[in-house]
C-alpha cells in the first residue's frame, strides 16, 4: 500500500500464512475486528503467499507460521521486503519449537509468538506497533488514550468493559445500569476522545492489551513470546 493511501487514512493490511486454515481465519478475524487491520488473505502455503504478493498489493504486516509447508518461508520474507520495504513481520511457532529468528530479519521482526499464547499477547504486540505507525487512523486511536483523564470514573468503567469485548447489554448487567445509560456513556466517551464507535472499541482493546503487557513486565511474569522493536 502506498504512502498516499496511508495519508488519507486507509487501514493497514495483513496477510496470514499458516497451513491450518481454520486457525488462520480465526487469527485473521481477530486482527481485523480487534486491531482494525484489513485481512488480504489466509494462505496455506508459501507459494500461495508469493502469488498474492506478486499480483496484488503487498501487506503491511505478515503473520507467518514457521511450520507452514509448501515452500521455504524465507522466500516470502525476501519477496515482501522487495515489494514493501516498510512492512513488518510476526512469526508464529509451536510450543517447544527451537526456532530462533536470524539477524537478517531483526529490523522488521515485531516478535516471535508461541501458538500456546493467549490472544492478548498477539494483540498487544500488534497494538505496540500501531502506536508508532504512520497511519493517521492508527495514530489517532493511540493518541486518544492520552485523553483518558477526561473521562469520569464511570465512563472509564464502561471503556474498560468495551476493551474486554463486552456488548451493551453485558455492560449494563455488569455495572448494574440500564442499556440506554450505557449507550449514552458510549456517545459521551466517543465525543471526549474524538473516536467513532468502531475506533472506540479498538482503542479500548489497545488500552487493555498494553496494560496487560505493562503489568506482566512489572511483575516479571513469564510469557512465551519474544519481542523485537
Amino acid at each position: 500500500m502506498s504512502s498516499d493511501s496511508k495519508a488519507v487514512g486507509m487501514s493497514c493490511t495483513c496477510l496470514v500464512v499458516t497451513d491450518h486454515r481454520l486457525c488462520g481465519q480465526a487469527l485473521g478475524g481477530l486482527l481485523s475486528e480487534q486491531c482494525g487491520l484489513e485481512l488480504l488473505a489466509v494462505s496455506q502455503t508459501v507459494r500461495e503467499a508469493l502469488e498474492l504478493m506478486e499480483n496484488e498489493t503487498p501487506p503491511d504486516l505478515l503473520v507467518l507460521d514457521v511450520a507452514t509447508v509448501g515452500g521455504d518461508w524465507h522466500k516470502a520474507i525476501e519477496t515482501l521486503h522487495r515489494l514493501n520495504p516498510d512492512w513488518r513481520l510476526i512469526m508464529l511457532k509451536a510450543q517447544g519449537d527451537e526456532f530462533v529468528p536470524s539477524e537478517v530479519i531483526g529490523s522488521i521482526l515485531l516478535g516471535v509468538v508461541e501458538k500456546s499464547c493467549s490472544w492478548d499477547n498477539l494483540i498487544g504486540l500488534v497494538a505496540s506497533w500501531q502506536q508508532s505507525h504512520r497511519s493517521p487512523v492508527l495514530r489517532r486511536q493511540a493518541a486518544a488514550l492520552v485523553q483518558l483523564q477526561r473521562l469520569t470514573p464511570r465512563e472509564l468503567e464502561v471503556f474498560d468493559c468495551l476493551g474486554k469485548g463486552m456488548q451493551n447489554k453485558e455492560i449494563a448487567t455488569f455495572l448494574g445500569i440500564r442499556i440506554n445509560t450505557v449507550e449514552t456513556y458510549r456517545k459521551t466517551i466517543s465525543t471526549k476522545l474524538g473516536l467513532n464507535g468502531v475506533e472506540l472499541v479498538r482503542a479500548a482493546v489497545l488500552k487493555r492489551c498494553t496494560n496487560i503487557k505493562a503489568h506482566e513486565s512489572k511483575n516479571g511474569s513469564h510469557k512465551p513470546m519474544e519481542i523485537r522493536r
